[in-house]
């Protein structure tokens, strides 16, 4: 068994523009354990523990997705925080709706229950996690990046990742296993 994700990767700059507007509120703040930049991203979908010998066909399945999609207009909204109860679990950054990544998750949604994975009850939200709260963060400091406006950070995503993730104890260490271009839409 490996544990599979399906991501949407995105670009260079648009990474380094966000972590830009974080770090102006939280430059000099050096004790809280950042995603590292490699593994920033938007999961379309948690496969968790698969059968090895389904990657194959998951990746057809994903690639004949893949090639019904043209590039997705996304733009970055604002920072977030998801919660278990009152306590902050997971520091995010998030993109406006987008009906169109809506419907491509929704894709992948139907598609992949063939094999064996759980169609996702709650509702697609698409989100970059930028840190993991471990309980000994000072809370408030990293809560002040919610008052953050972006400027403009608008980008075209067109690069869809099937990805292995291994559990460490040093975390989780990601493998590309396959990668899908979504075809470049007609300026």
């Amino acid at each position: 068994m490996i544990r599979l994700f399906v991501a949407l990767e995105i670009p260079e700059n648009i990474i380094s523009a966000i972590l830009i507007e974080r770090n102006k509120v939280l430059y000099h703040e050096n004790n809280f354990t950042w995603e590292p930049k490699e593994k920033l991203h938007i999961t379309l979908k948690f496969l968790g523990n698969t059968e090895e010998s389904l990657v194959d066909n998951i990746s057809h399945e994903l690639k004949n997705i893949v090639r019904k999609y043209k590039s997705i207009n996304l733009v970055v909204s604002k920072f977030g925080v998801f919660r278990k109860g009152s306590e902050p679990k997971i520091l995010w950054v998030g993109m406006h709706d987008n009906y169109y990544l809506s419907n491509f998750v929704n894709d992948i949604e139907k598609s992949f229950c063939k094999f064996g994975c759980p169609k996702e009850e709650r509702k697609f939200k698409p989100h970059i996690t930028l840190l993991r709260f471990r309980g000994n963060e000072d809370t408030s400091k990293i809560l002040s990046l919610l008052e953050v406006k972006f400027p403009v950070l608008g980008f075209m995503a067109n690069n869809i990742s099937l990805i292995k993730s291994e559990l460490k104890q040093s975390g989780s260490v990601y493998t590309t296993l396959k990668n899908f271009k979504l075809e470049k839409q007609m300026e």
